[in-house]
């Protein structure tokens, strides 16, 4: 259960990571938050994310297109409309002096790892192995899930605001992102990326974490991630400094304009969660029913 967890964590932190670190009080079954008081002039909208999933299962209701709407300007973890934001991505992705990782691992591991790479990239290792065990995550958590097609919240809403003439910003950079992977032993990256194509329950995992996500269970999320055996060692890294940095740089957003801020649900609850901590800096935080 941990290891599965951990590799889980793993993929679909190149974004935002599902993530909690302590829950104080039950939160609303609720992905969108309206945030208003301490003399804003106008109301904006917290939304919880989940950066990939499968076309069919991805939802949306009305009140949430309506509150991106109603907003002026969309902040997202990293400017999608950024140009140079595919180029800088790739050149960090790849390991210094491109030093390739399959001696890294067990030669079962490699063998599954490559052979995993090949049959849905048409490359092993042996070419792709110059990527950092964080990207290669990502890669396999793609062709993990079950379906073709794949949608992305984050893609949806940057979408909508630029057909809406919406500026789009982003609370960090993808050097940050990146940089974050950079502090974690890389040891402990290729383990958990190791048991993603070796772990038989896997794929398992992750849909009941979809499924909850859809449920929109705060609370239930923190059940199925707090296991984590990363998180225990890395979470305030990953998450609980993160959201500590974002809150000043929304309350200067929302001071004079309503906006709509799309991140990872995992940064959601939690004493040191996004919505806790706004509720402390004077802000009324409550769930759109």
């Amino acid at each position: 259960m941990k290891s599965v967890q951990s590799k889980t964590f793993l993929a679909l932190a190149f974004s935002v990571l599902f993530v909690l670190q302590s829950i104080s009080q039950t939160l609303d079954n609720s992905l969108l938050w309206r945030i208003s008081g301490k003399g804003l002039k106008q109301d904006s909208y917290l939304f919880g994310t989940i950066h990939i999933i499968c076309e069919e299962q991805f939802w949306m209701e009305p009140k949430i297109e309506k509150a991106l709407e109603s907003a002026q300007v969309l902040a997202l973890e990293i400017d999608m409309t950024d140009p140079n934001l595919m180029a800088e991505m790739q050149q960090l992705s790849i390991n210094p002096g491109f030093k390739n990782i399959k001696g890294e691992f067990t030669d079962e591991q490699a063998a599954a790892l490559s052979g995993f790479l090949t049959q849905h990239y048409g490359a092993g290792l042996d070419q792709l192995g110059i990527l950092k065990p964080f990207v290669l995550s990502s890669m396999v958590m793609i062709k993990m899930l079950p379906c073709e097609q794949q949608s992305s919240y984050e893609t949806f809403f940057t979408e909508k605001a630029k057909s809406q003439g919406k500026k789009v910003i982003g609370l960090e950079t993808a050097a940050f992102q990146i940089g974050m992977f950079d502090q974690i032993p890389q040891k402990i990256q290729i383990d958990d990326l190791a048991e993603m194509v070796t772990e038989k329950d896997a794929l398992a995992e992750l849909n009941q974490l979809v499924e909850t996500y859809l449920s929109q269970d705060l609370q239930k999320m923190y059940q199925i991630i707090t296991d984590n055996e990363m998180f225990q060692q890395y979470g305030d890294l990953l998450l609980k400094q993160r959201n500590e940095n974002w809150i000043p740089k929304i309350e200067e957003l929302i001071k004079n304009q309503s906006a709509f801020i799309a991140v990872g649900a995992g940064h959601l609850p939690s004493d040191s969660g996004v919505i806790q901590l706004l509720r402390k800096a004077g802000y009324k935080v409550e769930a759109v029913k």
